[in-house]
């Protein structure tokens, strides 16, 4: 332990040296103890990492300076491109920029929506541009796969970008979640687990039964999202465990660009077959050292909650335990509307950036601090980022190094499903009984046992009371029954870049992206039934349940590209990259579920009882490879014609043991775009037509080709139960896609279209299913299907308003997906269970529900008993998850120093499932089943002797079709809805301090409320965002209500 002091001591650089002044504070150890030499190592090497950063800020002096609009206000994403060496940067999210660039040396300055400008500097002198609305957008850079920087009109496929000022104008803790509707072919299924919970994002549609998710690239270095799944059953009860992209900071994020189709990823091999979204975060800028300080609060607001009724009573029971409330009429008191909290969400953040053009330096630190709607609930996270850009050796070597560290604490995160859910039994509590008493007093001392136990209207030990597993005290849930999840994530990047000469340079890239999760839940003693113990011997034991979940997992990605940027002659340009890339995934954990505790709430591993059974502790590790060749080339012509080609050989560690070993996987692309207006000498106007095709996989999951034998806790070896159908070689999936598109600029550039034709099949799809009697695998693995992908996407884009002091634009994306299962292997019967109610099938689509449906006759009736109750019919189709169509409508006012932006979105088409609905009108606790208590409920049916039936029971009807085992097809509902997702209103504060550069408050609120919703429940919450199906999609289970946040966003800048 150190034992030493740290004394401030403050030391002035001199200003000459063109560095700010900074306070710095020396160690000084006395008596000090470092725990290891090799952290004694480290801990010297990033102080002198850190000295070197800052002071390199005193070498060579470069062109910098500041871009500006015409109302002042900084430009973030301005690039700047060098004329005679094509180098190019981008400014920061204050509009500065550094580069180096020759006295003279003519400077190109360009940005979406505004017109170009060209000026030159003198080395080491500020050189600030204001640039001036203007509607040409013919320059525009983006990033591409790599992270290779390319003009937008060289692109043969559909991309688009989103900047990272529009992502914090109402800022999510999940930057991903800013996405929605302003991206098209793109779709979000939220968590609902809450605050800093994990996405799942689509893009053209569910292909893969085994992973929908795209990749994710940050600056230019691809990261596994880790994601945890959730429940994801009507019963579940799991929570979420969080992702990846929840531990980044917003306000360090540059921009976000996406790779919508195959042919825009396929140099990423099976990493790229869904898609790429390119995360750029921000860099340092050369100048004065700059602060920024960014403050979000909020208030969280739980809406839209199942209607409830409180005119009818517990039914009756001998025992006064009747779960239901079928009772008699009567006037009962609302003990839901007081049972969420209203939560609160502080967002903070400050940015500190600086440099000259040969070094530039960034760091931030941001903490998030959320009470949950949900009570006991709290969400706190910590995210520390550093970033160095340099360049040396006359700018022939570029240099660049980052490092994000975040550190998430979750205390009772919100879980779906029936099984330590509070919401189930605050919902189902029966009318008339009086809460409040069971709220205050959910435990009691037991007499017999001399332990608190849980005490609820059903549940009592001393009272011969046992209870239901779906019903319990939701206040012994949320302190009896916590959980705490921890969440460590590390990622760190490192890039060379040399020019060899003016138009070739050789690249080395490297990262590192560690994550260590902890999960806990303590059952403690006194819980329902199978919850808590287990059964031995006749005797119950019930001291608890202990269950602890520890992974640990490390991607290492690195890749060496060699990048060629040369005109052969005056009407041909050429572009290429060849380079090699190795990813290695390596993963640890543990589980623990513990039913039997020698002492009772004894949550700890020293308390386990040896009578649990062996198989109460799991063992998971995994490690995967691929190592890859990939090329690319592009050529264009007079800068109006393009021609790219790509290609990606991947040899993957999961390919072990088959035929593909050593030969590996081939995938390739290739496209080609025109500009119309170029050739046909349309001025003003922009016209464009791009074709790509491309073949690229999804690679086949770890032990799967070679599975290893299960050893056990007596040694002896257990042999496999899966392998290979009839040694048919496993290979990853295939997807060909082609793409058509067109982007035009009409009416002097103010009108903006890009419109995409898509087709996609993949092929392979990865099946398991029952081994035939004799084989010695009793499951087998093996490729097989075909699912297709086609749809329509089209963004427009329109400046309604541009004058000095207002300005209104508008944009519209909108997304049709058609999806259809074209094959499957003939052993699976042309059908396929994925997980709880979606079923693959020939002719239908991937996201189907198949379930029990109602009993009809010949004519289509409804059939009913003779009590009224509806009667089942075997599993059948009842809907699919899958929208028909996605909109989203952006909208941006400035006036003066106001503006306002708002986005509102739709989702047309599709069902949903409510389990949770199902189970309030079975219970009698919903709205609708008391206003039909009187009237019955009306149906076009016959009884079993096929007399009409127009009219039949509530309570008959709702039990019949809404318990556990009811009819799934009664509980389908539209999933159109149509919302204001996001608003802010923001005040650009004139400053007239030396001190302040820029201050702006906003007011901000998401999510804020419906304009149409047919289904009982947000059906953009999931149960589940795990990767592997989309099994929690569309899916409601009790879940956390959506909530809505509106507060105030205060932006300062020093």
């Amino acid at each position: 332990m150190w034992t030493g002091k740290i004394l401030p001591v403050p030391v002035r650089i001199k200003s000459g040296t063109g560095a700010p002044f900074f306070l710095i504070r020396i160690l000084l150890f006395t008596k000090a103890k470092l725990p290891t030499k090799m952290k004694a190592k480290q801990f010297i090497a990033f102080c002198l990492f850190l000295l070197c950063a800052f002071a390199a800020r005193a070498q060579d002096k470069g062109v910098h300076g500041r871009v500006t609009g015409a109302n002042g206000a900084p430009l973030s994403g301005v690039t700047v491109i060098s004329r005679k060496s094509n180098k190019a940067v981008v400014t920061d999210a204050n509009g500065n920029y550094s580069i180096s660039a020759a006295p003279g040396e003519v400077l190109v300055f360009s940005y979406v929506g505004y017109a170009s400008r060209q000026a030159s500097g003198k080395s080491g002198e500020a050189l600030d541009i204001t640039l001036q609305a203007s509607d040409t957008e013919l320059t525009t850079v983006v990033v591409t796969a790599l992270g290779i920087k390319r003009a937008e009109r060289s692109l043969t496929y559909s991309t688009q970008t989103i900047s990272g000022s529009d992502l914090v104008k109402a800022k999510d803790v999940n930057p991903m979640n800013n996405l929605t509707g302003k991206i098209a072919g793109l779709q979000i299924n939220r968590s609902s687990s809450g605050i800093g919970g994990s996405v799942n994002i689509v893009l053209r549609g569910l292909k893969s039964n085994r992973n929908n998710q795209p990749l994710y690239v940050i600056d230019g270095l691809p990261v596994v999202n880790t994601a945890g799944s959730g429940s994801t059953g009507p019963f579940g009860g799991n929570t979420d465990r969080g992702d990846i992209l929840s531990s980044i900071n917003p306000d360090d994020i540059q921009s976000i660009n996406v790779l919508k189709g195959a042919s825009a990823s396929a140099l990423y091999g099976s990493q790229g077959a869904n898609g790429a979204i390119m995360i750029t975060t921000k860099k340092g800028a050369a100048g004065t050292t700059r602060v920024d300080f960014s403050s979000t609060a909020n208030i969280d607001q739980a809406f839209y909650l199942p209607k409830l009724q409180y005119r009818y009573g517990q039914s009756a029971s001998a025992k006064g335990d009747a779960e239901d409330s079928w009772g008699k009429p009567g006037s009962y008191n609302d003990h839901v509307k007081d049972f969420f909290n209203l939560g609160t969400t502080f967002i903070n953040s400050i940015a500190i950036s600086g440099g000259t053009d040969k070094s530039r330096n960034y760091f931030s630190y941001a903490n998030t601090a959320n009470k949950g709607v949900m009570p006991t609930n709290t969400f706190k996270q910590h995210t520390l980022s550093f970033r160095n850009s340099a360049k040396l050796f006359n700018d022939k070597l570029s240099f660049d190094g980052s490092l994000m560290y975040a550190f998430q604490d979750v205390h009772n995160r919100p879980a779906s499903g029936l099984y330590f859910n509070p919401l189930s039994g605050l919902y189902m509590f029966p009318r008339g009984l009086d809460f409040d008493n069971f709220k205050n007093n959910y435990e009691y001392l037991s007499p017999t046992r001399n332990l608190l136990l849980q005490n609820w209207f059903n549940i009592n030990a001393d009272a011969d009371l046992g209870g239901t597993h779906h019903s319990q005290n939701p206040y012994w849930i949320l302190n009896k029954i916590p959980t705490d999840q921890t969440r460590h994530s590390l990622i760190g990047a490192v890039s060379l870049k040399y020019d060899l000469n003016d138009w070739l340079s050789i690249s080395t890239r490297g990262t590192l992206n560690r994550v260590w999760n902890k999960f806990e839940r303590k059952v403690a003693a006194g819980t329902q039934g199978v919850l808590s113990g287990q059964t031995t011997g006749g005797t119950p034991v019930d001291n608890g349940r202990y269950i602890r979940e520890e992974i640990a997992s490390t991607n290492k990605y690195g890749d060496l590209l060699l990048i060629g940027n040369r005109d052969l002659n005056d009407d041909l340009a050429f572009n290429f990259t060849v380079g090699t890339a190795i990813a290695d995934l390596n993963s640890y954990g543990w589980n623990l579920d513990a039913r039997q505790l020698k002492a009772a709430n004894g949550f700890s591993l020293a308390n386990l009882s040896r009578k649990d059974p062996v198989n109460a502790l799991t063992e998971v590790y995994q490690r995967n490879q691929t190592q890859s060749l990939f090329a690319s080339a592009n050529l264009g012509f007079k800068k109006y014609l393009f021609l790219d080609l790509t290609g990606r050989n991947d040899w993957s560690s999961t390919l072990a043991s088959t035929p593909n070993e050593k030969s590996g996987f081939f995938y390739y692309s290739a496209g080609i775009a025109t500009v119309l207006s170029d050739i046909l000498q349309l001025r003003n106007n922009y016209s464009k037509l791009r074709l790509s095709y491309a073949q690229v996989g999804n690679g086949v999951g770890v032990f799967v080709s070679q599975i290893p034998e299960a050893t056990m806790a007596s040694g002896n070896i257990v042999a496999n139960s899966a392998g290979v159908y009839n040694d048919i070689p496993l290979k990853p999936e295939i997807s060909n896609s082609w793409e058509l598109g067109y982007e035009g600029r009409f009416i002097n550039n103010r009108l903006t279209v890009d419109l995409a034709l898509y087709k996609t099949n993949t092929k392979n799809q990865f099946f398991t299913f029952q081994g035939p009697l004799g084989l010695l695998n009793t499951t087998v693995y093996l490729n097989a299907g075909n699912v297709e992908n086609k749809g329509v996407e089209l963004s427009l884009n329109y400046n309604v308003i541009k004058q000095t002091d207002f300005s209104w634009s508008t944009g519209v994306n909108y997304t049709a997906n058609r999806n259809r299962v074209l094959e499957l292997h003939p052993r699976l019967t042309n059908a396929y269970p994925i997980a709880n109610f979606n079923v693959l099938r020939v002719g239908g689509s991937f996201g189907d529900f198949w379930g029990k449906t109602f009993l009809r006759d010949a004519n289509g009736k409804i059939v009913v008993d003779n009590n009224g109750t509806p009667l089942a019919s075997a599993d059948g189709y009842i809907g699919s998850s899958n929208p028909k169509a996605l909109v989203g409508w952006n909208n941006s006012f400035n006036l003066g120093k106001l503006s306002l932006d708002f986005t509102v979105d739709g989702r047309f088409g599709g069902q949903v499932i409510s389990i949770t609905q199902g189970y309030l009108n079975s219970f009698g606790v919903s709205k609708i089943s008391a206003d039909q208590r009187e009237t019955g409920v009306t149906v076009d049916a016959v009884d079993q002797d096929g007399k009409a039936v127009t009219n039949v029971p509530a309570q008959k009807y709702y039990q019949g079709v809404g318990n556990r085992d009811g009819i799934i097809e009664g509980e389908v509902y539209d999933a159109t809805n149509i919302r204001l997702r996001q608003l802010s209103l923001a005040y650009h504060i004139p400053v007239k301090s030396n001190f302040i550069k820029n201050a702006s408050v906003s007011l901000v609120g998401r999510n804020l409320f419906f304009f149409k919703n047919n289904a009982p429940f947000d059906p953009e919450l999931s149960s589940t965002t795990a990767t592997g199906t989309d099994g929690g999609q569309g899916l409601d289970s009790f879940g956390p209500p959506t909530t809505r946040s509106y507060g105030l966003n205060l932006n300062l800048s020093f």
